[in-house]
């Protein structure tokens, strides 16, 4: 396996100027928009936010006319802000209604119910291979709690409803339907449609089953002090538990930590407390995609009653694989369609999907006919281009927003005015997250007047203080649509950059923050 590795993710940089922010105005010749709603004001002088600096511009798609502005010229960092781009550029270059195909070939034809040769599954980089209810078109995600993907970075992650196996299972049948009953070959995974990248969070292959995630949910003991079980989803002979997980203090979080083994990788130590109560969850993230996908279809294939001579468990041999021009439709025995561009890329706006923002890159990447998923930037460098923003006022690495990934918060309202004039602007809009309803902002605002009108993307760059339990926040950023009424939708950025948290909770708490800035800003112009 193929491995393109990328480096200094994690670095923060602090060399901002702090800026006071309870008199936002607009810094343009001759122009002296409002104060921003005292509600807003409150929020952004508070004690976090002493030493911070906010950026700031709203205005009006109409006329252009700039209704609030603090350092709108200036860079600030995009984290998570950066798939705005990535995502609107995969709707506008591959279509947000296509779907993406996911065939198995046989390498031979078979004798009787017999293959005496190879099934292949070759990758098409579809991000859920049949779960989150692909197989009917969606592409569902955790609501009102933290999506399973960042299980083990953000407390109180729930598993998704749908099966994580619909899509094998399904390709399984398809190959028992063809008549084939025994495999005397190996069944090999074929993902070579792009390089691996390996990003923030791990390998961003072109094969995705549950995410490439081992879900791990540990249910604790009745008292302090009792073992926890454990349960894996899915259920696989691919991994073996070891649990040595005890049931913590009524006030305690869930500290949990999964290792594998290093002389059995496929055992894995699951070590820490959990609180009394409901299950925790983590999960496990998958070294090796191309094996992981191949237990799980060999599984899936004799749950359909078609037997596998070759070893589950055995590592995926990707030397084994014939050439990529070689497929013929006439030994294709299995298909399945993804959901649409546009599902998928509303699940990476909503919770901020790392891996797959980046996987949309290698998309765009494979598209321009390139096995190398950098090759997916310059179609996003053209896309902000197409959309008027100077090159020079927007940094773009990767499709997640790793650093040093910048832009002026007007670059970003180029972007958002660009995209709601097209065809595929309606199925971004819906796909971002919403106050109070969908998403990364769903989990706040509940109460608020504003709910079900903020449309914005997240983004998020924190980092601990080593011997503090302090949280610094590089930035927390929301850019997109404030519906203020008669079916009129002003564009905003809001983001606060450098401020400094008493504790890890800091993350909930400018998440909080920064929507309801922008809540305030929604219902002033509404209420104007």
């Amino acid at each position: 396996m193929r491995v393109r590795h990328r480096l200094g993710y994690a670095v923060l940089i602090s060399a901002l100027v702090a800026t006071s922010c309870t008199d936002i105005r607009d810094e343009s010749p001759g122009a002296s928009p409002p104060e921003l709603p005292a509600d807003a004001r409150e929020i952004m002088s508070g004690e976090p936010y002493a030493a911070a600096r906010w950026s700031v511009l709203v205005t009006d798609p109409g006329d252009g006319r700039v209704i609030y502005s603090n350092l709108a010229d200036e860079f600030f960092f995009l984290a998570s802000l950066s798939k705005e781009f990535t995502v609107s550029t995969v709707y506008s270059e591959l279509d947000a209604s296509s779907t993406l195909t996911t065939p198995v070939y046989s390498s031979a034809d078979a004798d009787g119910e017999t293959l005496s040769g190879d099934l292949i599954l070759v990758a098409s980089g579809d991000l859920a291979l049949g779960g989150r209810g692909a197989l009917e078109g969606q592409f569902n995600f955790t609501q009102g709690a933290v999506d399973h993907v960042y299980a083990d970075a953000i407390p109180g992650a729930r598993l998704p409803e749908d099966d994580p196996l619909a899509g094998l299972d399904s390709l399984a049948q398809q190959v028992a339907d063809s008549g084939i009953t025994t495999v005397d070959g190996d069944v090999l995974i074929d993902a070579r449609l792009w390089e691996v990248l390996d990003a923030q969070e791990g390998p961003v292959p072109p094969i995705f089953v549950n995410d490439n995630l081992l879900d791990i949910e540990v249910t604790p003991g009745g008292a302090p002090g009792e073992s926890a079980s454990l349960r894996m989803v899915p259920d696989t002979a691919a991994f073996t538990l070891e649990n040595s997980v005890e049931t913590g203090e009524d006030d305690s979080d869930a500290q949990l930590q999964v290792s594998a083994d290093p002389d059995d990788p496929r055992v894995l130590h699951v070590t820490g407390t959990v609180p009394p109560g409901d299950p925790s969850l983590t999960v496990y993230r998958i070294p090796d995609a191309e094996s992981w996908a191949r237990t799980l279809f060999i599984e899936a294939l004799e749950r359909a009653g078609v037997s596998v001579s070759a070893d589950v468990l055995a590592d995926n041999d990707a030397a084994a694989l014939p050439d990529p021009d070689s497929y013929a439709d006439d030994r294709r025995v299995a298909s399945i369609e993804s959901a649409p561009l546009g599902e998928m890329g509303g699940m990476i706006l909503a919770t901020s999907y790392n891996t797959g923002a980046n996987a949309f890159l290698c998309l765009l990447a494979a598209d321009a006919g390139s096995t190398d998923c950098d090759d997916g930037l310059p179609a996003i460098r053209a896309l902000a281009e197409s959309a008027g923003i100077d090159p020079a006022r927007v940094v773009l690495v990767d499709g997640q927003g790793g650093d040093p990934a910048s832009a002026t918060p007007e670059a970003v309202i180029q972007l958002l005015d660009f995209i709601q004039d097209q065809p595929w602007g309606g199925t971004f809009i819906e796909g971002l997250p919403n106050l109070g309803e969908r998403g990364s902002l769903g989990i706040t605002g509940q109460d608020s007047p504003a709910r079900g009108k903020v449309r914005g993307k997240t983004g998020t760059k924190v980092g601990g203080v080593p011997g503090t339990g302090e949280l610094f926040l590089t930035v927390q950023g929301l850019a997109g649509y404030l519906d203020v009424g008669d079916g009129r939708n002003a564009l905003f950025v809001v983001a606060v950059s450098n401020a400094l948290f008493p504790s890890m909770d800091g993350i909930f708490q400018v998440n909080d923050d920064v929507a309801a800035v922008a809540a305030a800003i929604q219902q002033e112009l509404e209420n104007q």
